[in-house]
């Protein structure tokens, strides 16, 4: 046998070993970030590509988060979901007719705009891969037996009970995923409060004597639900599923937007903030806003070995029309984010 031979069978044997030691991944989380979210398409393609999408079986988002989860849950791929984040424009989920309905919206119902455009559009996205625009966690949860669906975890928050609520198939099955969605990406002030009754089902105009809460995007007290699957039951070891406690999962993955600054901050030093220099009002208001969001629910040090951090280039979170240069800075920021963590 000649030593390139050799050299071949060697590198084959390491490639084998070095796959089969590779951690695997069933869960998979992605924080909020508004338009930010986009680079969340480089991150999935570069998932897929390594063979650690397939893998997973349950998917869980907060706002911009969500909507790409629940794109991922009902069976698109990677490269589907970065064409549609493409091709949508999302400007025109900033909807609701003219200035004075705007306002009596804002006093009535606490947003500016409505968010029936992106429920329109969340349905179809929805209804082209099942054929159920009106799809429940239940219905979800069983075509999630099989390939390409997925169980899907969503994040709100309940205004009127002060605390986040998950929606699922075990919270609440009879309820629409695209209801969940749109809970979770209602931003507050900016989309209209969602009123949702104990068994999940949106009500538009609720009388006093209807049973509703106000429900708010889920980023307001969990932007970056890492923990969603911090229980024994979601283990792949789970054999009983009655028995379940707190864990930490290393079969969870998450993906997470930072500007570049915090991304080394904390992956060198593993706590607290990278300072701001403020030297004009944008530089505060970012300042201002960082301080406001991540002191909510703020990871705990240990997931820093189960994060993908995404630089956002400081990117504004509102939703807005982006150019095609933004998009493809984006979308390659996502996927270079996915390289350099498997590579730490």
């Amino acid at each position: 046998m000649t030593i390139n031979m050799y050299k071949i069978i060697i590198c084959l044997l390491v490639s084998v070993v070095g796959f089969a030691q590779q951690k695997v991944y069933r869960n998979l989380v992605m924080e909020g970030g508004g338009i930010k979210g986009i680079a969340y398409g480089g991150a999935l393609i570069e998932l897929e590509n390594r063979g650690v999408l397939p893998q997973i079986q349950r998917v869980g988002g907060t706002s911009a988060g969500a909507i790409q989860a629940c794109l991922l849950a009902v069976g698109y791929s990677a490269a589907e979901i970065s064409q549609i984040i493409a091709d949508t424009p999302i400007e025109t989920f900033n909807d609701g007719g003219t200035v004075f309905r705007a306002g009596e919206r804002f006093l009535k119902k606490f947003g500016w705009y409505e968010g029936k455009s992106f429920l329109n559009t969340i349905q179809k996205l929805i209804a082209d891969r099942t054929n159920k625009p009106n799809l429940t966690f239940a219905e979800l949860h069983e075509l999630a037996q099989t390939v390409p669906y997925r169980d899907l975890y969503v994040t709100g928050v309940n205004l009127s009970k002060q605390k986040v609520v998950v929606f699922s198939y075990e919270t609440y099955p009879d309820m629409r995923i695209c209801d969940a969605v749109r809970v979770s990406m209602s931003i507050p002030l900016y989309y209209q409060s969602i009123s949702v009754n104990p068994k999940g089902k949106i009500i538009e105009n609720p009388l006093p004597s209807d049973e509703c809460d106000v429900f708010v995007d889920g980023g307001l007290l969990m932007n970056y639900p890492i923990e969603l699957f911090d229980q024994t039951k979601y283990l792949s070891t789970a054999t009983d599923s009655t028995v379940n406690e707190p864990v930490f999962n290393e079969e969870t993955l998450g993906l997470r937007l930072e500007r570049c600054e915090q991304i080394d901050h904390e992956t060198r030093l593993k706590t607290g903030f990278a300072p701001f220099e403020i030297q004009d009002f944008k530089g505060y208001v970012s300042a201002l806003y960082n301080i406001m969001t991540e002191t909510v629910c703020r990871p705990k040090p240990e997931d820093i070995v189960r994060t993908i951090y995404i630089n956002d280039y400081d990117m504004n979170p509102k939703v807005r029309k982006l150019s095609e240069e933004e998009k493809q800075k984006m979308m390659i920021s996502g996927q270079q984010g996915v390289v350099e963590f498997f590579y730490r």
